[in-house]
């Protein structure tokens, strides 16, 4: 089931992501001065019924990629990146990014990129896999820090075999550091509730 979170859609342009991850402005400070920013463990999760397993490495791609932003996720540079995987032993994985970038504009770019990005995710696995059923959600914003927005995207596979994937995914910024986070199942249906709870954590836990 984690494979799912490896390996789905590539394809879009990385022009925004390029803008947000350009080198560091004269006399700005180097963003990896400041060390490993706050990052979420296995209790800031969704509930489930199997234990949540991992957490923060220092692999900065980590060992998933978050499905809905595969391509873009692969175009962002290691240095300053910090990365969390986590898993059940069957039913749900989740990945945390967070991306430390030299000036807060650059960081406000990113984000804005991301959400849009992720905005449009339902639409690229409907072209991509026209014989699936794909619907994307809009489950709204959270107050915390410089703002986080949350969303969906479910997919009910008709061939080979019918199955389906939900999909939770968040994208939040505190000053110049953005943390992207994904919750992924094919088991269990989502607890948007809690998973805000979870982007909430996130955010709050970077600085």
């Amino acid at each position: 089931m984690r494979s799912g979170i490896r390996t789905w859609v590539r394809g879009a342009g990385v022009a925004l992501l390029a803008v947000a991850v350009a080198a560091p402005v004269a006399g700005a400070t180097p963003a990896d001065t400041q060390g490993r920013p706050g990052m979420i463990d296995v209790a800031d999760l969704p509930p489930d019924s199997l234990t949540w397993m991992g957490g923060a490495s220092d692999e900065p791609g980590g060992s998933y990629t978050p499905t809905c932003l595969w391509d873009r996720i692969n175009e962002v540079p290691e240095q300053n990146t910090w990365s969390a995987d986590f898993f059940t032993s069957e039913t749900a994985s989740a990945v945390e990014r967070v991306f430390v970038l030299p000036t807060e504009a650059e960081a406000v770019t990113l984000a804005e990129s991301l959400r849009q990005y992720y905005a449009g995710c339902a639409d690229r696995l409907r072209a991509a896999y026209p014989g699936d059923t794909v619907t994307g959600q809009d489950h709204g914003s959270l107050d915390v820090e410089e703002g986080a927005t949350v969303g969906g995207v479910h997919r009910s596979r008709t061939s080979p075999w019918a199955s389906y994937n939900n999909h939770l995914y968040g994208v939040g910024r505190d000053g110049s550091t953005v943390a992207v986070v994904e919750w992924e199942s094919n088991w269990t249906q989502p607890d948007v509730p809690a998973f805000k709870e979870t982007v909430r954590a996130a955010v709050n836990k970077l600085y």
